[in-house]
C-alpha cells in the first residue's frame, strides 16, 4: 500500500488528532474495530485466566512450562499453513478454530465446582490463544501498512484494542455473577467471531486496492522463519528486548498472584479484583496509543522511546523494593502493563514493518509464540527458585534491576538498528526499486 497524502484541510481536527490520512480512512477503521473486538474477547476471559492463576499459585511455573511446549507443537503447523495457504484462508480459519474450542470450553467449565484439571487445562489454552491471534493480527498489519504509515497509526489501531481490554473485564465483573463463567465465554465467542469477519472484510478491501495483483502464497519451508531469527541479530535483539519485558513481567504477574492468593478469598472475588486491575490498565494504556505514543517516537525517535520503559519501571522497582505490600504491588503490575500495552507493544510491532513477507508471519510469529512463551518458562522458574530459597518478596525486586538495566540498553541498540533499516527501505522506495506482493517493503533484516 502506497503512503498517502498529508490530510486534506488543515481544519480537519480528527484527522489531526488520530494522524489518519486522507484515503486511509478505510483500512483504519476495519483495522481499529477488528482489534476491538479481538482484544475484547481475549480480555474477557482474561479474569477468569487470573482467578485460575491465584488458584493454582503454587504450580503457576508448570502451567509456563506446559504452555511453552504447546507453542512448540503449535508453530510448525501454522509454519505448514503460512507456507500453503494465502492469507485470506489461513487467518479466519485459525480464528474459526480458536472459536470452536471456546464453546468445547463453555461446557467444560462451572466456576468453582469446575475440574481442577479444566481449568489448568483453560490456562494454557488461553495464554496460546492470546499470543497466536494477536501475533497474527499484527503480522497482518506489518503487511499492509508501510514503516510510516505503522509509525503514525498503529499506536490508534493498538487504541482499538485497548478499547476492547477496557470493556471485555466490566463485562466479565457484571456478567459472571449474573450468567457465570459460561456466560462470559459466549459473549468472548461471539467477539471473536465478529473480529474474524472483520478479518475477512479487510483482507478484501487490500485485495480490491491491488486488484492487479495475485493473492501469492508466502511459501517458503516450514521452520524457516525459526531459523531466521538465529541467523539475524536484528531478530536476536527483539528476543532480548521480549526476554528481559518478560523476566520483569513475569516477576510481577507470579507476585500478584501470591498476595492474592494470601489476601482475597473465593474464584468469583478474585475474578472481580483482576476485572478491576485490568480496567485500570487498559485505560492507562488506551490513553498512550491514542494521544502519546505515535507523538513520542516522531519527536524523540525510536530509541529514546524504546528505553523509556525500563528506565520508569526501575524507578517503580526501587519504591516497591522500599515498601511492598498488596495495593503496590498491584499498582506497579499495572504500570508495567500500561507501558507494555500503551508504548512498548505498539513499537515493537513497528520493528516488522521494515522486514519481508515471510518474517513478517514465519518469524514474528515463532518469536511472539516460542520465545515469548520461552522467556514466561525462564522467568516462572527464576521466581520459583527465589521464592524457595527462602528472599522476601521484597528482596526478590531488587534481583531484578539488573535485568532492567540489559533490557535499556538492548533496547536502544535495536532502536537505532530500526531507523537504519527504515532508512534503507525509503531510499529503496525513493529510488524506484519494486515493492514485493501486497505493497510491502523488500528490505532485510540484515546481520
Amino acid at each position: 500500500m502506497s503512503e498517502a497524502l498529508p490530510p486534506v484541510g488543515a481544519d480537519n481536527r480528527l484527522e489531526r488528532l488520530i494522524r489518519v490520512h486522507h484515503g486511509e480512512w478505510g483500512q483504519f477503521l476495519l483495522a481499529f474495530v477488528y482489534f476491538f473486538f479481538l482484544l475484547g474477547g481475549y480480555f474477557m476471559l482474561r479474569p477468569l485466566r487470573g482467578a485460575v492463576a491465584a488458584n493454582n499459585s503454587d504450580i503457576l511455573h508448570w502451567l509456563y512450562t506446559a504452555t511453552f511446549l504447546a507453542m512448540l507443537l503449535i508453530v510448525p503447523v501454522f509454519g505448514f499453513l503460512v507456507a500453503r495457504y494465502r492469507r485470506s484462508r489461513f487467518i479466519p480459519g485459525i480464528y474459526l478454530f480458536f472459536a470452536g474450542n471456546l464453546l468445547l470450553f463453555m461446557v467444560a467449565f462451572d466456576g468453582d465446582t469446575t475440574s481442577p484439571w479444566v481449568q489448568r487445562t483453560f490456562y494454557v489454552w488461553l495464554s496460546v490463544f492470546n499470543l497466536f491471534v494477536v501475533s497474527i493480527f499484527w503480522s497482518f498489519m506489518a503487511d499492509i501498512f508501510r514503516p510510516g504509515q505503522a509509525q503514525r497509526l498503529f499506536g490508534a489501531i493498538m487504541a482499538g484494542g485497548s478499547l476492547g481490554a477496557i470493556l471485555g473485564p466490566l463485562a466479565t465483573a457484571g456478567l459472571v455473577n449474573a450468567a457465570g463463567v459460561r456466560g462470559v465465554m459466549g459473549v468472548a465467542t461471539a467477539c471473536l467471531l465478529i473480529a474474524t469477519t472483520m478479518a475477512v472484510l479487510l483482507g478484501r478491501r487490500v485485495r480490491r486496492e491491488h486488484a492487479g495483483r495475485p493473492a501469492e502464497v508466502i511459501g517458503g519451508k516450514i521452520l524457516e522463519g525459526a531459523l531466521h531469527v538465529f541467523r539475524s541479530r536484528y531478530l536476536l535483539l527483539v528476543c532480548l528486548l521480549m526476554l528481559t519485558h518478560n523476566m520483569t513481567a513475569t516477576f510481577l504477574y507470579n507476585g500478584l498472584a501470591v498476595l492474592v492468593d494470601q489476601n482475597i478469598a473465593g474464584f468469583g472475588q478474585r475474578t472481580e479484583f483482576f476485572s478491576y486491575v485490568d480496567f485500570v490498565v487498559q485505560v492507562l494504556a488506551f490513553t498512550f496509543q491514542f494521544f502519546i505514543t505515535a507523538r513520542l517516537v516522531t519527536h524523540l525517535g525510536m530509541p529514546r522511546t524504546a528505553i523509556l520503559p525500563p528506565i520508569l519501571l526501575a524507578g517503580s522497582f526501587v519504591i516497591l523494593g522500599s515498601a511492598l505490600g498488596l495495593v503496590l504491588f498491584a499498582a506497579v503490575q499495572v504500570a508495567q502493563r500500561a507501558l507494555n500495552y500503551g508504548l512498548l507493544g505498539p513499537l515493537k510491532e513497528m520493528l516488522f514493518t521494515v522486514v519481508d513477507r515471510e518474517t513478517k508471519y514465519k518469524s514474528k510469529n515463532f518469536i511472539d509464540t516460542v520465545v515469548y512463551r520461552g522467556s514466561d518458562v525462564t522467568a516462572s522458574w527464576l521466581f520459583k527458585g527465589l521464592m524457595v530459597s527462602g528472599l522476601p518478596m521484597a528482596g526478590i525486586v531488587w534481583f531484578y534491576l539488573p535485568v532492567l538495566v540489559l533490557w535499556g540498553w538492548g533496547a536502544w541498540r535495536l532502536g537505532r538498528r530500526y531507523e537504519q533499516l527504515r532508512a534503507q527501505a525509503e531510499r529503496s522506495l525513493n529510488e524506484g526499486w519494486k515493492r514485493g506482493p501486497e505493497g510491502v517493503s523488500m528490505a532485510s533484516t540484515g546481520h
